[in-house]
C-alpha cells in the first residue's frame, strides 16, 4: 500500500463508478472514480480526478482500491496514486513567460525598431 498522509488510515474501497469526462477548453479531460469504503459499521463515499489518458487500462466498476482517510473525520479519504496531468492554465502561463522573454532578448538585441 502507498504512503499515507501522517496519520491517515489505510482502507480498502469498492469502485462504484469510473466515467471518462472529454476535454473542454478548461480542462485536459479526466477520470471521475467514485468509491465507497467502510470504517467500523458506516459507509462513506469518495471522489477523485485523475487525469490520465483516456488510452490507458484503468480502473473499472467493482474493483478494489487502497485509500487512506482521516481518523478524526472518516468521511474525508484520498486515493494515493493520482496522477496529476499537465494544468492547462500553468501550460498558458509558461508559454506567456517564454513569449515575454523572447521578445525582451530581440529588443535588448536591437529589433523592433
Amino acid at each position: 500500500m502507498a504512503k499515507s498522509k501522517d496519520g491517515w488510515y489505510p482502507a480498502n474501497a469498492l469502485v462504484y463508478s469510473v466515467d471518462w469526462i472529454d476535454p473542454d477548453r478548461y480542462d485536459s479531460g479526466h477520470y471521475d472514480v467514485v468509491y465507497s469504503y467502510r470504517v467500523a459499521d458506516e459507509e462513506y463515499v469518495g471522489r477523485f480526478s485523475d487525469h490520465t489518458s483516456p488510452d490507458a487500462d484503468y480502473l473499472h466498476k467493482g474493483d478494489t482500491i487502497d485509500i487512506f482517510y482521516n481518523p478524526a473525520k472518516t468521511k474525508e479519504s484520498f486515493y494515493p496514486p493520482v496522477g496529476k496531468g499537465i494544468n492547462r492554465w500553468a501550460f498558458a502561463a509558461a508559454g506567456a513567460v517564454l513569449a515575454v522573454i523572447v521578445m525582451l532578448i530581440v529588443y535588448l538585441s536591437g529589433g523592433f525598431k
